[in-house]
């Protein structure tokens, strides 16, 4: 189980990862301007808002392996289709269903891979195993994107940019769509899935139960204070997340002096923010393990972490403190993960984990929408120094709510402890 979910986990992201640091060049190479590609980013980030609980209640109602096939094959157009579009109507649509996929794939393998494990040991430990999951996660995307920023050389003698459909810049996208077919034939294959026992009813049948699992995930979240503060985080991670991914460039340019002639230390500032997020990963299990399983207050100190780290990174002015700074904020954010997933993933029942981790995924996107605008309003107005500073304090203030989950979680453990010794002297007497 656990070597087909990281091969596939591994293809899905080194196909993301390829066209990534070159996209937006390709984008442009055929005509698209700042603004157009502005509104092609927002409308992908809008269909994943949009669509994240919906496809998840989808995977809870008619199978994982079925909504993970739809989400994998809805990748693979979007790459053909971004491969031969020229115009921003034949973008916009590509990176409209790059979004379906994206909202489709969240939850549903996630969801299998979890189940699959708990059913065949219910008392698996998932932190590790989770760990595992973004240390091959950030390797496969730095490795996409490393391969996929090396590819435009080593076909350097294709036609120029903008003139066809096979051309340097568009290399990555070609063999990105190679690993996505892969990948849908390795999941047709070895993904093994008993299907819910009325998803023979069909698709249509699925759909109709969508909006009552939805709403069972929503009460579920209402009732349950240790996932309405898992939730408050991640809308912060969201935010803050954002804010990171737009301004670093932006950032590190002022700082370098311009970005032409440093477009290799861009390049190694990006790689080494995967490699300390790997780090983050490796890290999460042997803390955990000496820290007693106590996931709540691994996540709050390296909530705390990178918080502080990224005020700090705020007030440089010196590109390597800058950049240390930077992969610190990553690998903080890396050792968080895990215990953060294990934690939620503890209060899901099997039959709602689908559509819980679709909401989350939600609220991390919803997030990111209005740390976009927020954040970035706040840097134009004043400057990216500001607004990070205030993106590291909200880090600050969140690990409070890892630290009232560990709290609850102590006081849960010590009165089963008691109630156990209460017991056993019963027993005795």
């Amino acid at each position: 189980i656990q070597r087909t979910y990281y091969l596939i986990l591994a293809l899905y992201w080194l196909a993301t990862g390829l066209p990534m640091a070159l996209g937006m060049l390709l984008a442009q190479a055929r005509g698209m301007d700042l603004f157009q590609m502005g509104l092609i980013v927002g409308a992908y980030s809008l269909t994943i808002v949009l669509l994240e609980v919906p496809t998840g209640g989808l995977a809870d109602a008619i199978g994982r392996k079925r909504v993970a096939l739809l989400a994998y094959g809805s990748a693979l157009v979007s790459s053909l289709m971004f491969l031969f579009a020229f115009s921003f109507p034949s973008l916009l649509l590509a990176f409209v269903l790059s979004g379906v996929g994206r909202a489709l794939s969240s939850g549903a393998l996630d969801a299998w891979f979890i189940d699959s494990l708990q059913a065949a040991d219910p008392e698996v430990e998932l932190q590790p195993v989770l760990a595992k999951a973004g240390t091959v996660t950030l390797l496969a995307l730095g490795s996409g994107a490393l391969l996929g920023s090396a590819l435009p050389r080593i076909f350097a003698s294709l036609p120029a940019d903008g003139s066809a459909v096979l051309t340097p810049l568009s290399t990555p996208l070609l063999f990105g769509a190679i690993v996505l077919i892969a990948m849908l034939s390795l999941t047709l294959l070895l993904v093994k899935e008993q299907r819910p026992a009325d998803s023979s009813q069909g698709l249509k049948q699925g759909i109709r139960q969508v909006p009552e699992i939805i709403r069972t995930g929503v009460n579920l979240t209402r009732h349950n204070s240790t996932i309405l503060r898992l939730l408050a985080v991640s809308f912060a991670r969201g935010l803050v997340l954002i804010s990171l991914e737009v301004l670093w460039q932006p950032h590190f340019a002022v700082l370098l002096g311009g970005a032409g002639e440093h477009s290799l230390l861009f390049g190694l500032i990006m790689g080494g923010n995967f490699l300390a997020g790997m780090v983050g990963n490796m890290l999460s299990a042997p803390l955990s393990r000496r820290l007693g399983q106590r996931y709540g207050l691994v996540a709050a100190i390296f909530q705390g972490v990178r918080g502080v780290a990224l005020m700090g990174l705020a007030l440089q002015t010196t590109p390597l403190a800058a950049s240390l700074l930077f992969w610190l904020v990553y690998l903080s954010m890396g050792t968080v993960n895990s215990p953060h997933a294990t934690l939620l993933n503890q209060e899901i029942p099997a039959r709602q984990r689908s559509s819980m981790l679709s909401i989350e995924s939600f609220v991390a996107y919803l997030g990111s929408i209005l740390g976009s605008a927020g954040l970035g309003y706040l840097a134009e107005q004043t400057s990216i120094h500001v607004a990070w500073f205030a993106g590291g304090v909200l880090l600050v203030i969140s690990l409070g709510l890892y630290l009232s989950i560990d709290a609850r979680q102590k006081e849960s453990h010590v009165r089963t402890d008691a109630g156990f010794n209460a017991d056993q002297k019963a027993n005795l007497g």
